[in-house]
C-alpha cells in the first residue's frame, strides 16, 4: 500500500511564518529553479522526440513505419510501465531516508533491471507469436537492446530526490539531441530499420553513462541492508506496477492490435497520430509538479479553502493550456496532420478530433490524479485503471476489425473520459469540488477561438492558428477581468 508519511520535500512556506522570511524565500527559490529545470527538460524532450518521430514517420512511409512502430510500441510499453513501477517510489523513499540514498539507488537499479529482463521475456513471446522472420527478425533482436539500456537511467531518481534537477535537464537534452542528430544522419544516408534501433539504444546508453557519472558529485555512495531495501521497494512498487502497467497498455495496445488485425499499414497511419496524446503529457506535468507539495501541505494542515483554491487554479491552468491545441486539431484536422506528417498521412486525419478530445481528458485526468495523490487516495488508481483497461481491450478487440482506426480512436476517447470522472468522484468524496464557474471564461474563449479558426480555415494553418490563438488570449483575458470585477 502507499506509504502515508510526508516526504521532506520543499512545499509551500509555513502558514505561520511571514512570506518574506529567509527560509520561505529559499524554499520558493528552490522550487522555482527545479520547476524551471524540469519544465525545460520536458519541453525539450517533447521538441526533440516529437521532431524525431515525425521525421521517422515521413522517412519510412505508412507500411514500413507500421512495422517499425509495432516493434517500438511494445518495447516502449514495457519501458514506461517499468519506470512507473519503481521511479516515483524510489524518489519518495530517498527523500525520507537521505542517509541511505546509495542503498535505494542500488535497489532501484536491481529491480529496474529485473523488470527489463521480464520485459525481454515477454517481448520474446510476442515475437514468436507474431511469426517474424528474416531480416525483420534480426532487426527485432537489435531493437530489444532498448530495454536493458533504459533500465540503467535510475540515477534520475537521485537528481529528483536531492532537488538537483538541473542534472536531469542537461543530460536529457544532450541525449535527446544526439538521438535526433543520429536519426537525421541515418535518413540522409538511407539507413536501415535496424540502424535506427541501434541509434536509439546508443542514445539511451549515453544517458545512463552520464547519469552514473554525476552520482559521485551528489552523494557518498554507501550500501547498507540492501536485501531489506530491495524487498521493501518491491512490496511498495506493486500497486504502482499494476496501475502504471494499465496506463501504459492504453497508450500502445491499440497500435499493436491494429497491426495484427488490420495490417501494418493501418497501424502506421494510426500510430503516427495516436502517439500525440502520450507525448502531450509532458506538458501538464510542468504545471502540476510544483503544485503537488503545496496541496499535500494544505491537506495535512486541514486548510480546506487553500487546498480548494490550489485545486481549482491547477485545473483551470491545465484546461487553459490544452484548449488551443484541441481546437486546432478538431477544426483543422487535415491541415494539422499534413503539417506534421506530410500529405501521405492525410487520410488518417478523420481520427484526429477524437484523439484531440482524448488529450483534453488525459490532461484533466492527470490534474485530478494529482489532487487524489495529495489527499492519499493513490491506492484507488488500480481499480480505476483496471476498469479503463478492461473496457479498452474488450472494445478494441470487438470494434477494430469492423471500423479500423476510427474504432481505435473512439475507444481511446471513451476510456480516457472514464478515468477523470472516477478520479474526480474520489476527490469530491474527500470534500473538494470542481467549481465549474471558474472554467467558464476558458470554455467561452475556446469557443471564440474555434469560431475564428473555422472562419479562417481557407487560410494556411499558421495564419489561422495565429488568429485563433490571438482571439483566445484576448477573450480569456477579458473574461477573467470581468469575473474579477464582479467579486
Amino acid at each position: 500500500m502507499i506509504d502515508q508519511r510526508q516526504p521532506p520535500v520543499p512545499s509551500a512556506p509555513d502558514a505561520g511564518l511571514p512570506a518574506t522570511t529567509p527560509e520561505s524565500r529559499r524554499v520558493q527559490s528552490l522550487l522555482l529553479r527545479n520547476t524551471l529545470a524540469i519544465g525545460l527538460a520536458r519541453i525539450g524532450s517533447v521538441a526533440f522526440d516529437g521532431f524525431t518521430y515525425v521525421l521517422t514517420a515521413r522517412y519510412f512511409g505508412p507500411a514500413q513505419y507500421g512495422q517499425y512502430l509495432s516493434i517500438l510500441a511494445f518495447l516502449n510499453l514495457v519501458d514506461v510501465a517499468s519506470d512507473m513501477t519503481v521511479m516515483d517510489i524510489t524518489v519518495r523513499e530517498m527523500s525520507q531516508e537521505p542517509e541511505r540514498m546509495g542503498s535505494w539507488l542500488s535497489a532501484c537499479t536491481i529491480l529496474r533491471m529485473a523488470l527489463a529482463v521480464v520485459g525481454l521475456a515477454a517481448f520474446a513471446v510476442y515475437v514468436l507469436l507474431a511469426h517474424y522472420s528474416g531480416q525483420l527478425l534480426r532487426t527485432i533482436w537489435i531493437a530489444a537492446l532498448i530495454l536493458p539500456a533504459g533500465a540503467l537511467r535510475t540515477p534520475l531518481t537521485l537528481f529528483r530526490a536531492t532537488m538537483k534537477m538541473q542534472y536531469e535537464l542537461g543530460i536529457v537534452l544532450t541525449t535527446r539531441a544526439l538521438n535526433l542528430l543520429l536519426f537525421v544522419w541515418l535518413i540522409r544516408r538511407q539507413g536501415t530499420m535496424s540502424e535506427f534501433f541501434m541509434a536509439t539504444s546508443a542514445s539511451r546508453i549515453l544517458l545512463a553513462l552520464l547519469c552514473w557519472a554525476a552520482v559521485p558529485s551528489l552523494i557518498k555512495f554507501r550500501v547498507s541492508r540492501l536485501g531489506e531495501t530491495l524487498r521493501r521497494l518491491f512490496r511498495e512498487s506493486i500497486p504502482m506496477a499494476l496501475s502504471g502497467g494499465f496506463v501504459a497498455v492504453q497508450f500502445k495496445a491499440d497500435i499493436l492490435m491494429l497491426s495484427r488485425l488490420s495490417g501494418a499499414a493501418a497501424a502506421g497511419f494510426y500510430g503516427a497520430v495516436a502517439q500525440l496524446p502520450e507525448y502531450s503529457l509532458y506538458l501538464p506535468v510542468i504545471i502540476t509538479t510544483p503544485v503537488l507539495p503545496m496541496m499535500a501541505r494544505a491537506f495535512a494542515e486541514s486548510a480546506k479553502e487553500r487546498f480548494q483554491e490550489l485545486y481549482g487554479n491547477m485545473l483551470t491552468a491545465v484546461v487553459s493550456v490544452v484548449i488551443p491545441v484541441a481546437v486546432m486539431a478538431i477544426v483543422m484536422p487535415t491541415a494539422t496532420v499534413t503539417l506534421l506528417f506530410g500529405p501521405q498521412y492525410a487520410s488518417v486525419s478523420r481520427v484526429l478530433p477524437l484523439l484531440a478530445l482524448s488529450i483534453v481528458a488525459l490532461w484533466v485526468s492527470h490534474a485530478t490524479a494529482i489532487a487524489a495523490v495529495a489527499v492519499g487516495l493513490q491506492s484507488h488508481f488500480v481499480r480505476i485503471q483496471l476498469i479503463c483497461v478492461a473496457t479498452y481491450v474488450v472494445m478494441d478487440w470487438l470494434l477494430i476489425p469492423r471500423a479500423g482506426v476510427m474504432a481505435a480512436g473512439a475507444v481511446r476517447l471513451l476510456t480516457t473520459i472514464i478515468a477523470p470522472l472516477l478520479t474526480y468522484r474520489l476527490v469530491k468524496d474527500a470534500g473538494f469540488r470542481l467549481r465549474v464557474h471558474e472554467l467558464r471564461p476558458t470554455l467561452w474563449s475556446g469557443g471564440a477561438m474555434a469560431a475564428t479558426v473555422w472562419a479562417c480555415s481557407g487560410l494556411p494553418i499558421g495564419l489561422a492558428g495565429t488568429a485563433g490563438v490571438g482571439v483566445y488570449a484576448a477573450a480569456l483575458w477579458t473574461g477573467r477581468r470581468l469575473r474579477r470585477a464582479k467579486r
